[in-house]
């Protein structure tokens, strides 16, 4: 079985070797909605704004109900500390079955009222109509997109980071051949435009999910799936489910409060929305070292309790994020003095252009914080301790998040530079409180 040398000595190049990867894939995840909002912004910014918006609520749906991930990662890492193969591939095969059952039920809800909601956001009748087309398209391959995130946990869990690395490359590739092909009508391809986008993104889930269930019923993987552990197993849900419903709790309330956010943010306006999409989609390239490092902390949490190794635990979580101050510091100071440049790359008008440069650089304030929070929320989370980040969630949500940013945006009059900069105080105040609760220590007495 495979596992990773749990040493002190062994700890750099554990970290590297699970968050690099983890960098990696997360930067080809990102790539996917990126490539669309690239290759539709010659259509104009209708296109951007509804490819945006829809890309946005699909992501977000996509995070709260892939939470069952945060436990799969953390039940298969303690027993792959524990040296408990068989445990771990129960956990990976109940846990597609839940990806697979929550997407079949879930994906018709959200075709239907597709429109109502991208109204709801407040989204211009163009903007909706366009939105709905392209999230509809996707929304119908939602059980493939979370099937494929459930394996790459269990892959992740086990430590093996290279295997989810390479499907989403494989993904990556097909969604950028498929969005030129049916974008803009090449070769034998109609010329579909926003729809052409979706469906770019459709057959990448598809292949995601093909090869993950692949490799994991071929034997090619550190953890096996059999047909058999594909049957409903109460036991192992429950404990699947004990660790995942708060952390789909913080998803939700997180999703949540950005889509009322992201209404916010429409409230100004078209221009306003393009720009928000822009910036937020410059700034996701920050968020892949913190990403990595959430995700390698919660597999190094995970093994190190699974061996009876506390002080490795707590050393991971301290080493990652110095780590992760560094990286994200840096890419604060590349927000700073080359705003303009980046937001260029999306081939914006020219008033979406300043607003998006004003977003860029307030997005350089909140780097360190996200660095702390991010890593330190992991690393809780591969303890099982999904508990305090859910409590943080809540507080920042639904006390700071969204009223600040109502309150300067809106009230104040401050615009989208408002409403930024009233979500980097906020990352602030969650980075103060995970650590708070880090040092209280509720982690290290988690049962799982």
């Amino acid at each position: 079985m495979y596992t990773l040398e749990l040493t002190k000595e062994n700890l750099d190049r554990n970290i590297a070797r699970l968050a690099i990867p983890a960098a990696m894939e997360n930067l080809l995840h990102m790539m996917v909605f990126i490539v669309d909002i690239i290759m539709v912004g010659r259509l104009g910014t209708e296109a951007i704004a509804s490819v945006g918006l829809a890309g946005a609520l699909n992501f977000v749906l996509t995070i709260v109900f892939s939470a069952i991930s945060v436990g799969t990662v953390s039940l298969v890492a303690r027993h792959t500390g524990a040296r408990e193969k068989a445990a771990a591939e129960r956990v990976a095969a109940q846990s597609m079955f839940l990806a697979m059952v929550i997407g079949i039920c879930v994906a018709p809800i959200l075709f239907f009222s597709a429109v109502n909601v991208l109204y709801l956001m407040s989204a211009e009748p163009e903007v909706a109509d366009l939105g709905a087309l392209y999230f509809k398209i996707v929304i119908c391959f939602l059980p493939c997109r979370l099937i494929m995130l459930a394996a790459s946990a269990a892959f992740r869990g086990a430590g093996d980071a290279r295997t989810p690395l390479l499907i989403t490359l494989l993904m990556n590739c097909t969604n950028v051949l498929f969005n030129w092909l049916l974008i803009f009508g090449m070769w034998i391809f109609p010329r579909m435009e926003v729809a052409g986008a979706a469906w770019g993104t459709a057959i990448s889930y598809v292949l995601g999910a093909l090869l993950a269930t692949a490799i994991l019923f071929g034997g090619r993987a550190p953890i096996t799936v059999r047909i058999g552990d594909m049957l409903p197993d109460l036991d192992v849900i429950k404990r699947v489910l004990k660790i995942s419903m708060p952390a789909a709790l913080d998803a939700f309330l997180t999703q949540a409060g950005y889509l009322v956010f992201l209404k916010i943010v429409a409230m100004l306006g078209t221009s306003s929305l393009a720009a928000h999409q822009i910036a937020i989609r410059i700034e996701s390239f920050s968020f892949m070292p913190g990403y990595a490092l959430a995700v390698s902390t919660a597999t190094l949490v995970g093994q190190s309790l699974g061996a009876k190794k506390m002080d490795l635990a707590q050393l991971s979580m301290r080493r990652s994020c110095i780590y992760a101050l560094a990286v994200m510091c840096t890419f604060g100071i590349l927000f700073l003095l080359i705003p303009g440049q980046l937001a260029s790359i999306f081939s914006p008008e020219k008033d979406v252009l300043g607003l998006t440069i004003i977003c860029v650089m307030i997005a350089a304030i909140e780097q360190p914080a996200l660095a702390v929070y991010m890593v330190y929320a992991g690393g809780l989370r591969g303890a099982g301790d999904t508990l305090s980040p859910m409590m943080i969630t809540i507080i920042g949500t639904l006390f700071f998040h969204v009223p600040v940013a109502y309150l300067f945006g809106i009230v104040f009059g401050w615009g989208l530079a408002g409403i930024w900069f009233g979500a980097a105080l906020d990352w602030i105040g969650r980075a103060i409180a995970v650590y708070i609760l880090y040092r209280r220590g509720r982690w290290r007495r988690i049962e799982v």
